[in-house]
Parts: C-alpha cells; structure tokens; sequence
C-alpha cells in the first residue's frame, strides 16, 4: 500500500550533503480564521531525483497551462 500524504505547498528548499530537501506544509485553520501554515513532511532527493521530479512537474505544469487551469508567470 502506498504512502499518501497531502501537502498544501513547499516552505524551503535546501541543498544539505549533496541532497535536495523540501520542506513542505499544510494549511490548518477553521470557519472564523484565516487558514495559517503548518510544518509538514521534508522530503529528500537525490540530486537525479530531483531532476527527475522537475521534469514531471514541468510536463504537468504545461498540460494545466494548455487546459487552462494554470497561468504561466514571466520570467524576470
């Protein structure tokens, strides 16, 4: 069985002996206040890991972009 964990975005990143690590969080909060973050997972990648894990989310982020779900942000 797989491991799921849901994460809102990632707070940091960080290059530590050679390995990329993320630092993630989720939103909590209830109806009256504003949702604040909350720590979350780290995970850590092997440089080819990451590598491999941008080239996914670059293929995902063009596909949201085509579908319109996604705006893409110009590079400064």
């Amino acid at each position: 069985m797989k491991n799921i964990t849901f994460i809102d975005g990632v707070s940091q990143v960080h290059l530590i002996n050679g390995n990329i690590r993320l630092d993630t969080f989720v939103l909590q909060g209830n109806m009256e206040s504003e949702p604040k973050p909350e720590e979350g997972a780290q995970l850590i990648l092997t440089p080819q890991g990451f590598l491999s894990m941008l080239g996914a989310m670059q293929n995902i982020a063009e596909k949201l972009a085509e579908a319109g779900l996604l705006q893409k942000q110009e590079q400064k």
